[in-house]
């Protein structure tokens, strides 16, 4: 543990740094933060925790920043977390229960990267033990469908569907019934084994190849569902930090993570925490992200985890704000998903 002249000193040169981006000096030290103590004692301190690994100095006649370690003791330590958050006015435009679990998340990821200045994310949860619960077959014209599926953890999955054949109403709603009767209430694994070849049999040849098309295209949505996937957001953001406009490279290798989503996603799915989780700069696993700082949590639609958000972004981002940001966001997001799963 720190001292408390050295807390109060290494907290002002992280929100220093947060606030510039450029290595910290004693004069502003002294200049910004009402320490009670002249540049010689903060230099004198800020020598002392570099010795012990929290602050380091790029250059000899630069100032100080935070490393991995000060940044996360500033975290543990430190933080103060701040009222009237942006997030809680940018929150009030999310869209109403109803709309699929991708449409929600994307809307939510959205609003989170321009509240935050950073990069929102959301992995959903890959499980082949959640059950569908509903699968609801709507004619759309004489020969197309709408097959609408719906997941325990609140995902919905829309699809179109073109049949060689123009059933009646009546028809139809056999068809439904039977399908309905084969996929409700199993899991996503129990689904995906059935064979379609398989499926009752009905006297219709007509009906019968309609049934084994509308059950591949549920295997394909629950599949699709269940496998999960990787969403983000407001990559502009990180143009707009100075480390990455002087190192072009590490940039490159950040979006080049995203893109790929594999690397993330499965970094996501290893986390058993409850708690919001904070992994900064070499803390993290994947060596092209060493540069970035994620905070991230679980959501959920009504008792089921449904996945992880967060936020990425340069180490020294501003985690006074960031940490509740991410927790409202989680919040408002698991009670719209329950809404929607519920309503």
């Amino acid at each position: 543990m720190l001292d408390g002249r050295k807390a109060a000193i290494l907290r002002a040169v992280a929100r220093e740094h947060i606030r510039t981006g450029e290595p910290v000096g004693s004069q502003a030290i002294v200049q910004r933060y009402a320490l009670g103590v002249k540049p010689a004692t903060v230099r004198h301190e800020m020598a002392v925790m570099t010795e012990h690994g929290y602050l380091t100095q790029p250059h000899t006649s630069a100032g100080r920043v935070p490393t991995t370690q000060g940044y996360r003791y500033y975290v543990q330590h430190l933080v103060e977390r701040v009222s009237g958050l942006r997030i809680d006015r940018y929150l009030k435009r999310l869209p109403e229960p109803g709309e699929s679990h991708t449409e929600i998340l994307q809307a939510t990821l959205q609003l989170l990267a321009r509240a935050s200045h950073a990069v929102a994310f959301a992995a959903t949860t890959r499980d082949e033990s959640i059950r569908l619960l509903r699968c609801v077959i709507t004619p759309c014209g004489a020969r197309r469908v709408l097959s609408v599926v719906i997941l325990e953890h609140g995902a919905v999955d829309n699809r179109l569907v073109d049949l060689a054949h123009a059933p009646s109403q009546r028809a139809l709603n056999r068809i439904q019934g039977l399908l309905s009767s084969i996929v409700e209430g199993q899991s996503a694994r129990q689904v995906l084994q059935l064979d379609p070849e398989q499926s009752p049999r009905l006297e219709s040849p007509a009906e019968r190849e309609t049934l084994r098309l509308l059950l591949r295209t549920v295997q394909q949505q629950v599949q699709e569902i269940a496998e999960g996937e990787l969403l983000f957001e407001g990559t502009v953001y990180l143009l707009r930090q100075p480390e990455f406009q002087r190192e072009v490279s590490q940039l490159e290798a950040v979006l080049r993570v995203l893109e790929e989503r594999k690397p993330l996603y499965r970094l996501l799915q290893r986390t058993d925490a409850m708690e919001v989780q904070i992994t900064i700069g070499e803390e993290n696993p994947i060596e092209a992200l060493r540069g970035c700082t994620l905070i991230y949590t679980r959501y959920h639609a009504g008792e089921r985890t449904a996945g992880m958000i967060g936020l990425m972004g340069p180490v020294r981002m501003d985690y006074d704000r960031a940490l509740p940001t991410v927790q409202r966001a989680a919040h408002a997001l698991s009670e719209l998903l329950t809404r929607t799963l519920y309503s």
